[in-house]
């Protein structure tokens, strides 16, 4: 039961894969049935088209055969020459049908034009050619390639270079050279600077509201300022309290108690605090009354404003620009 039981999973695959193949190849038979009658209306395109679908489905030399054929009548030589050698090479040397490919693929042979292609010598190495959706690589460079009859555009690019187009017209049997190079080098693009009128380089519109952040600015950098002087104040209070007990707890031979010694730590710590503060308020105040008479709808200048504090005190940047 066992052994049944690891069989059937099997079986049922064999079968699925079965019907598949059989599916495959009856639609592959009803694309090569459709593909014979295109043929016989002279529909090469349709009927390529199907013995190439029917091909992919279920591969067969007949299929390839008659696709070399239905190549050759619509004029495209280098396909049906190199599908006539492929099916030759497939076949069994025994089977009547690698005389036909071989036959077929020497008369062709003469009749496929050949382009070779150069790259020229100032042309970087990276270049590479595209004739229509083929892509050539730059191993293709010098080498006689079998192509199609008629008009081909070649595309050659590189990195940094612009693409450039070569038209070229090749006919039955014709052996042709063609040296190619991408266009010229592509440039960082260049932003062009505007026009100076006569009364000076005109100046960007400031964007809508402005004026009124500007004001906002001010009010918010007048509350800091205001902030920033009852700080500065109450330091200042506490740094002549602490001087006051240092002078009572320290004696004329400069030894002083133990809470005037932790007093003159405090004062040089609250009177670095004060500095920084008065000047901080001060430039907070500054700024504020810059920007509440200066900004309006039309305001147009900018203004930037920092406060850096230092051990001595602070440090205030402002720079405006017109």
């Amino acid at each position: 039961m066992r052994k049944t039981a690891y069989a059937l999973p099997v079986l049922f695959t064999i079968l699925a894969l079965s019907g598949r193949a059989a599916a495959q190849e009856a639609a592959a038979d009803a694309l090569f049935d459709s593909a014979r009658t295109a043929m016989a209306r002279h529909d090469f395109d349709r009927a390529c088209e199907q013995f190439r679908a029917s091909d992919k489905l279920d591969p067969a030399a007949g299929t390839e055969l008659n696709l070399a054929d239905c190549e050759e009548k619509r004029g495209h030589l280098a396909s049906a020459w190199e599908l006539f050698r492929m099916v030759e090479e497939k076949l069994n040397p025994s089977d009547e049908r690698v005389t036909v490919a071989h036959g077929r693929a020497q008369a062709l042979q003469a009749r496929v034009p050949r382009l070779t292609l150069e790259l020229a010598a100032d042309a970087p190495k990276s270049s590479s050619v595209r004739d229509g959706s083929v892509e050539l690589g730059s191993a293709t460079f010098g080498i006689s390639l079998p192509v199609e009859p008629g008009s081909h555009e070649l595309v050659v690019s590189a990195p940094g270079f612009a693409a450039r187009s070569f038209q070229i017209q090749l006919a039955e049997g014709e052996v042709r050279s063609l040296v190619v190079a991408p266009g010229a080098p592509i440039s960082p693009a260049v932003t062009p600077l505007a026009a100076a009128s006569p009364s000076g380089p005109s100046q960007p519109e400031p964007p809508a509201g402005s004026g009124s952040s500007g004001r906002t600015l001010g009010f918010a950098l007048g509350g800091v300022g205001i902030a920033g002087l009852g700080v500065a104040t109450i330091t200042s209070i506490m740094v002549v309290s602490k001087k006051s007990a240092v002078d009572a707890g320290c004696h004329a031979d400069k030894s002083c108690t133990s809470s005037a010694l932790d007093a003159a730590h405090s004062g040089r710590t609250l009177e670095m605090v004060s500095n920084v503060a008065w000047v901080a308020s001060a430039a907070a105040l500054g700024a504020s009354a810059y920007f509440l008479l200066t900004s309006g709808p039309s305001s147009k200048p900018s203004t930037a404003v920092a406060l850096l504090p230092t051990p001595a005190g602070g440090q205030l940047s402002l720079s405006r620009s017109w």
